[in-house]
């Protein structure tokens, strides 16, 4: 192949970008001037459909002034009409009021003649303002457009206040408006019919959209496509969104504008393609003996390029293709450069994926546990319930003696069940905490007496609080479960004795890096016990995990603490050496405000006479013992298998002075929904609920009480109840 081949070639290469640049610069003028068209249907749709719905909310704000008319409000229907047609008479419009089954009055028509059944389906307001097209109205026979609004008043309404007027009253909006040449706008109801239109009005009034336009109306979007109008117009149509009483508008441009503009620009195009090719054949020509080696010196250079080898550098003689070819080399180079970036990113990524799958697999697991205690956390209550209550009984009534010392005991180890399902509820995240600014130094003095006596002889506990050691903002009751559990291990890990040192200090600043920002303090727990090694160090915190013998610890402690400190805002540091003691150290949120002032207990209530209880409560265990504790308190008590059969009863009229329910329960009620039933229905009877655990949040003013409980808390919590 020649070399004057190869240029004309070339010139044919140079020439096609150039005849698909203005074939660009065609496309473009012509999407301009389209994009320009588009914007102005989409303009005056826009602007259409707020005028539409300014019309719509005039009448909505009459119908809303007059369903608060003090006419309607007292039934004066005769004195709304009259008050009705005077506000109605300016506005070419009419007023009505209707009850379901019928039209009881019409300004259109003498009060006392409009009253005309309505059908069953007849629109219906029950909050939101409802409006309506009707292609024939009950009296008037044509087409009429409605709006129904709800009183004020009770709930569900019993009538519903409308104003009624003339789809011209659109058509006259849509007449205001300028069009472009050919465009054609319609108002479509929230039903897809034809409200109004620029052309032949009257011929489409009532019709439905059909087509592609029905199905985008449906959608309720707006959009731009291709469809054919009403009239058969293949028509580029804007659909508005629909306003807030959904309607919308569509405008159409016929295709046949937007075409002109593309066959005007296309032949423009290629006219100046072809000026351009007889130029640059007659520029080949004159460079036809100049550029054939270096052209085929730079394909060799662009092929070993696609081979991903490196280029050499090219000396042809012209400067051009030698940048060209330098350009090819460095591209090579850092072609060979981001491969191998590339295989060590790739590296990386994997790595990172594994450590992301361990994480996710370490966060299922700890889900799977806490969905697992969330379950459980019910049943289990129930059953401690059943066991705590029926134990009180029998110690009530059990002589002093070997009997009573067993039932007792039972009663302790209830309520370490019940201690341990807490544990289990903390670390499952199934109990909300309930935050609140708290004193480390109260907090240890309260907790001494029990934790020295658990401790032992052989054990010292020493306290440290620094003076400047803040207010903790975490929840109190499980800050001395926290507490408790990091003394107890401590205990456990100097079975021959030792010191277990709580120290309490602000927390210094490389220990809350990772936390947000904020105040924090530091609550350390050292023992000079056996320490861990490495790998139990790293396991410490898993929930159930442990190295007491089998029956010497549940392997919760430690997992209660860690989620507390994380649920608080906070974070936990293990330190730990084998054979010279551990330190566990929380790093918790403070608070700017002081605790606040112990209240002295309220001396216990006096005794209650006879009240008559209403118990809702599906566990048949639990019922069994609480409802006898109950009647041996003096009480009468009705039971009830589900909220739903309680609020059966209710509902006949049977006096109680107290209801006493279950949260979770079958049925459509649960405790909570009864609760708050009682406040509308009956506001003046006492509620007390009873839960071992519920997913759904407890936000009531009804007293609560935490399965298991004790007969003497139950029997106070009602006496508060009764007499708050």
């Amino acid at each position: 192949m020649s070399i004057r081949t190869r240029l004309l070639l070339l010139v044919l290469a140079v020439w096609l970008p150039a005849v698909a640049g203005f074939g660009l610069l065609a496309r473009a003028t012509y999407l301009r001037e389209a994009d320009a068209a588009i914007e102005r249907i989409q303009q005056l749709g826009r602007s259409l459909n707020g005028l539409v719905e300014r019309e719509l909310d005039k009448r909505v704000v009459l119908a809303g002034a007059l369903g608060a008319s003090s006419a309607l409000l007292q039934d004066d229907l005769a004195r709304f009409h009259q008050e009705a047609s005077v506000a109605t008479s300016a506005s070419g419009a009419w007023a009505f009021v209707v009850e379901r089954e019928r039209q009881l009055a019409n300004t259109r028509h003498p009060f006392g003649t409009s009253a005309v059944p309505r059908l069953p389906d007849a629109p219906w307001s029950e909050g939101e303002p409802q409006v309506v097209f009707t292609p024939s109205g009950p009296r008037l026979q044509q087409p009429v457009v409605a709006v129904f609004v709800a009183p004020r008043g009770p709930q569900p309404p019993r009538l519903n206040v409308g104003v009624a007027f003339e789809p011209a009253v659109v058509q006259a909006v849509v007449d205001q408006q300028r069009w472009p040449e050919g465009g054609v706008a319609t108002v479509m109801d929230q039903q897809q019919r034809v409200i109004a239109r620029n052309r032949d009005p009257l011929r489409w009034l009532g019709s439905s959209a059909t087509g592609d336009v029905l199905a985008r109306a449906k959608a309720g979007r707006e959009s731009l496509a291709e469809t054919v109008t009403l009239d058969g117009v293949p028509s580029l149509t804007y659909l508005t969104a629909p306003n807030r009483y959904g309607w919308s508008v569509v405008i159409g441009l016929p295709l046949r504008t937007l075409n002109e503009a593309a066959r005007r620009v296309t032949l423009q195009a290629v006219a100046a393609s072809g000026v351009l090719l007889l130029l640059g054949l007659g520029l080949a020509v004159v460079a036809a003996n100049r550029i054939g080696a270096p052209l085929l010196a730079l394909r060799d250079s662009a092929a070993r390029l696609g081979a991903e080898e490196v280029p050499p550098e090219l000396h042809t003689g012209v400067s051009e293709v030698n940048q060209v070819g330098r350009a090819l080399h460095v591209a090579g180079q850092r072609l060979q450069q981001s491969a191998q970036e590339m295989a060590q990113r790739v590296a990386q990524a994997v790595a990172q994926a594994e450590q992301a799958q361990a994480k996710l697999l370490e966060g299922q697991k700890h889900e799977a546990i806490g969905r697992l205690t969330g379950g459980l956390a019910h049943d289990f209550n129930n059953l401690l319930q059943t066991i705590m209550t029926g134990l009180q009984l029998v110690n009530r009534s059990a002589p002093e003696g070997p009997q009573r010392r067993v039932v007792q005991a039972a009663l302790r180890a209830s309520g370490k069940a019940a201690d341990l399902v807490r544990q289990m509820q903390t670390f499952g995240r199934s109990v909300p905490l309930q935050p609140q600014p708290v004193s480390l130094a109260d907090q240890l003095l309260k907790s001494r007496e029990l934790a020295s006596k658990a401790l032992g002889d052989r054990v010292q506990l020493v306290a440290a609080v620094a003076p400047d050691m803040p207010t903790l903002f975490v929840d109190p009751s499980q800050l001395e479960l926290a507490l408790l559990n990091l003394v107890f291990n401590a205990r456990d890990a100097m079975p021959d004795g030792g010191t277990v040192q709580v120290i309490g200090r602000p927390a210094h600043a490389d220990e809350t890096l990772k936390l947000p920002p904020g105040r924090y303090a530091c609550l350390e727990v050292v023992d000079n016990g056996s320490g861990m090694d490495a790998r139990t160090l790293e396991q410490a915190a898993e929930p159930y995990f442990t190295t007491k013998p089998v029956g010497a610890g549940s392997g919760l402690g430690l997992a209660q603490v860690h989620a507390f400190a994380r649920r608080s805002g906070g974070d936990i540091r293990l330190q730990s050496t084998p054979g010279s003691g551990s330190t566990v150290t929380l790093i918790l949120p403070t608070s700017e405000l002081s605790p606040a002032p112990q209240q002295p207990d309220a001396p216990p209530p006096a005794p209650l006479p006879m009240l008559r209880i209403l118990m809702a409560e599906d566990d048949m265990l639990v019922s069994s013992v609480v409802v006898p504790a109950l009647e041996h308190a003096g009480h009468q008590v009705k039971l009830c298998g589900s909220a739903d059969e309680a609020r059966a009863r209710l509902l006949t009229g049977e006096a109680f002075d107290l209801l006493f329910t279950d949260v979770v329960m079958p049925g459509m009620l649960t405790g909570i929904d009864l609760a708050d039933w009682c406040r509308t229905h009956r506001p003046g009877l006492p509620v007390v609920l009873a839960t071992g655990y519920s997913a759904q949040p407890i936000e009531t003013d009804a007293r609560v009480l935490r399965k298991p409980y004790a007969v003497d808390a139950m029997l106070d919590a009602i006496a508060r109840a009764v007499r708050p």
